[in-house]
């Protein structure tokens, strides 16, 4: 079982955005010995090449950052291979993983796959470089939700990533509906895709998981992970709410999110307005600034995630994450926290073009504005609407603690949901299968 720190509450808008970070430089200073860990890492004479895998593609933040830092870092080169986080893409990376593929560090972005790769041995144990790490100590000891297994870290967030509803304005105003505020309702969401289904279009791509906004970090089990806890009645309502949209027309038809593969990435729905409202995080805000491959004249405009009524504090799906690790067994450990350290603090800058929140503090608000929104904010943007949703001190970001078989129940979920909203199988199916076969998966993980 992976544990989370659970230390202060969860951080707020100023902690997130303000630190020592503008007065912090590369870990190392090349032919001379690290202060900041109390011996020397990379050495004048030495050069190393650092093969790199990451989600991003390079246009989008990577190649920038990358320059800079083989520029402050001349002896450590980079080779970046992007892959594309989806299920083909992260087979990809899984299979290099254990096949002897050079790789020092990379990137995973989802907490079952985290598990994973840390359980199949393809993550190095960093602990050592953190706690003599001064800047990156004590942001880790005053942050929620970095994951360790048996006290060690393998892994570090490099992105803040809060969810919440991108919203064409145009189509908002015309169907004379106001902007949904904080607190807004799964009902009144339902009603707003209803209201906004006219002219071919869908008012949803789907729906919020109300499952996760009610029952919060390690939703899929029960026990402390020793049984799965689909039975729980918040699972068929979440699933029963999606269900029925796509049966009273308002959301997206599944058959077409499967047909043209939308599940990991659903811009272009909303981009040729197929659909209306799209809940999502910053990091598809790289799509709507593509004005070449995505052209469109509408403004859009944000609302927080709506929350079931009878919920008072939910969560927020959204996570830190982005998770940068080393990989077990590379030969340039030493470069290798040179270059996660980069990319936590002075390299955070260069990816967000890519909708990136940088996870460490000291990147102040208008920054993140700017270089997320992009130079055409002012009229792509509800540039208030995003501020509101994206800095709310009250977002609960998710933090789970279990990876107990997540991934294969990750597979198991993905298929079942599939085959529930295209009506193959019913909610009831759902929730009877989901159980059973988690359970199994749970059983012989343990």
């Amino acid at each position: 079982m992976i544990t989370s720190r659970m230390l202060r509450s969860h951080t707020n808008r100023r902690t997130l955005l303000r630190g020592t970070a503008a007065g912090l430089t590369a870990a190392t200073v090349l032919g001379a010995p690290s202060t900041t860990f109390g011996a020397p890492l990379i050495r004048a004479q030495d050069t190393v090449t650092l093969e790199v895998w990451g989600g991003v593609p390079p246009e989008n933040g990577p190649q920038d950052l990358i320059d800079a830092f083989q520029a402050a870092n001349p002896n450590i080169r980079i080779n970046y291979t992007r892959y594309v986080n989806d299920d083909t893409g992260n087979t990809q990376l899984d299979t290099a993983l254990q096949g002897g593929t050079p790789i020092d560090v990379y990137f995973t972005y989802s907490i079952p796959r985290l598990g994973q790769r840390i359980k199949a041995g393809a993550a190095a144990d960093i602990t050592s470089y953190i706690e003599a790490d001064t800047d990156i100590k004590a942001w880790v000891d005053a942050t929620d939700g970095l994951f360790t297994l048996d006290g060690k870290y393998y892994s570090l967030p490099t992105t803040r990533e809060p969810n919440f509803v991108f919203i064409n304005k145009n189509k908002l105003e015309a169907a004379g509906a106001s902007l949904p505020g904080a607190g807004w309702t799964i009902d009144e969401f339902r009603e707003l895709a209803k209201t906004l289904s006219v002219d071919g279009a869908f008012g949803t791509f789907s729906t919020p998981d109300t499952a996760r906004q009610k029952l919060g970090p390690d939703y899929w089990f029960k026990d402390g992970g020793t049984e799965s806890n689909f039975d729980d009645p918040a699972f068929r309502e979440s699933i029963q709410l999606h269900r029925d949209l796509i049966d009273e027309g308002t959301a997206f038809p599944w058959t077409d999110v499967l047909a043209q593969n939308l599940k990991a990435y659903a811009q272009t729905p909303f981009l040729t307005e197929q659909t209306i409202l799209w809940e999502n995080s910053s990091y598809s805000l790289r799509f709507i600034n593509d004005k070449e491959q995505y052209p469109h004249d509408f403004v859009t405009t944000f609302a927080p995630s709506p929350v079931p009524a009878d919920v008072t504090d939910p969560w927020n799906p959204g996570s830190l994450s982005n998770l940068i690790l080393a990989k077990e067994g590379t030969q340039n450990l030493d470069a290798a926290w040179t270059f996660i350290r980069y990319w936590l603090i002075d390299g955070a800058q260069y990816m967000l073009k890519a909708g990136k929140i940088p996870g460490f503090p000291g990147t102040d608000e208008d920054t993140v504005v700017e270089g997320i929104l992009g130079p055409d904010r002012e009229e792509l943007y509800d540039i208030e609407a995003y501020k509101a949703v994206v800095f709310d001190e009250r977002t609960r970001l998710i933090t789970d603690t279990i990876t107990t078989g997540t991934a294969e129940i990750q597979t198991i979920i993905d298929g079942l949901s599939d085959r529930v909203f295209i009506g193959e199988i019913s909610v009831d199916d759902w929730v009877t299968e989901a159980k059973a076969q988690a359970d199994e998966v749970i059983a012989s993980a343990s």
